[in-house]
This record gives C-alpha cells, sequence and structure tokens, in this order.
C-alpha cells in the first residue's frame, strides 16, 4: 500500500472513530506506533487506543471532521477540525483545528501520529477565569494592531 493509500484509509478511519470503532483504528497500527500531540507523547498500540478511549470518556460527541488531506514522498498530513464538548467542570464547546503528521511502514501500518494544533489559542483561553489570563498573555506575543 502506498503512502496516498494509507493517508485516505486512516483519514477516513478517523472521521469515523467511535468508541465502538476502535479496533478497526487499532487494526491500522504498527506495535511501534508512536503518538505525539501537545500532551503526550505515548509509544505502542495499548497506549495509542487508550488516547482515544479516554477522549471519548471524558468528552460528550467528540467529531473529526478532515479539511484536507496532503502527501508527500515521505509522510501523509491531515488537516481536521475537532468538536465536542467537556463533560466535566468547566464544561465548554470544543472546537479545534488541527494537523495530523503520519507516517506508515512498508505494509502501510501507521508508525507515527504527529498531532500540531495550538492549545494555547484554541483550548486554554476558552477554560473559565484561567483563560482570561491566558488570553492576556497571548497579547504579549501579537503584534499591536495598526490603525
Amino acid at each position: 500500500m502506498d503512502i496516498h493509500d494509507s493517508t485516505q484509509k486512516y483519514a477516513a478511519l478517523f472521521a469515523a472513530l467511535t468508541p465502538d470503532n476502535l479496533t478497526a483504528l487499532e487494526a491500522s497500527l504498527s506495535e511501534q506506533v508512536v503518538f505525539i500531540d501537545p500532551f503526550n507523547r505515548l509509544e505502542g498500540k495499548e497506549d495509542f487506543i487508550a488516547i482515544f478511549q479516554h477522549m471519548f470518556a471524558v468528552m460528550l460527541a467528540p467529531k473529526f471532521i478532515i479539511q484536507d488531506v496532503a502527501i508527500s514522498p515521505n509522510a501523509g498530513y491531515i488537516k481536521w477540525q475537532m468538536t465536542g464538548q467537556l463533560k466535566s467542570r468547566p464544561s465548554f464547546e470544543v472546537n479545534l483545528v488541527g494537523m495530523s503528521e503520519l507516517v506508515f511502514d512498508e505494509n502501510g501500518l501507521l508508525v507515527l501520529h504527529h498531532d500540531h494544533w495550538d492549545s494555547a489559542h484554541q483550548l486554554f483561553s476558552n477554560i473559565p477565569v484561567a483563560g482570561f489570563f491566558i488570553r492576556k498573555l497571548l497579547t504579549l506575543f501579537a503584534l499591536p494592531k495598526r490603525h
């Protein structure tokens, strides 16, 4: 299976992800798969699947909407939007846009899933009280508006 086919197949699995079909996702993984996001760096199928089990445990109706798929000679890339709502307090709507960098082995199994997304702007700034301070901190790095 080539990188294009592997990326397209994985994107379809990702878009259809539910707690009931995690085994289909698991079947697409290499034993040594590595998962990286702003909060985690995990290795192995068991921990990879545990990330998504945890997501379904802490969120109401999480969903990945695939916005774009790109391929390079070495990797596949999926631009996605994740929506849902946090179950616990402070509960708020989640609406993240990110990109997953995907590397596959010669058998078309995923060996690296590296998520790139902005946790400060898209997640932490939405938390009541703490979000106020995070938004203030982020303005320190922004170019002042010109008139």
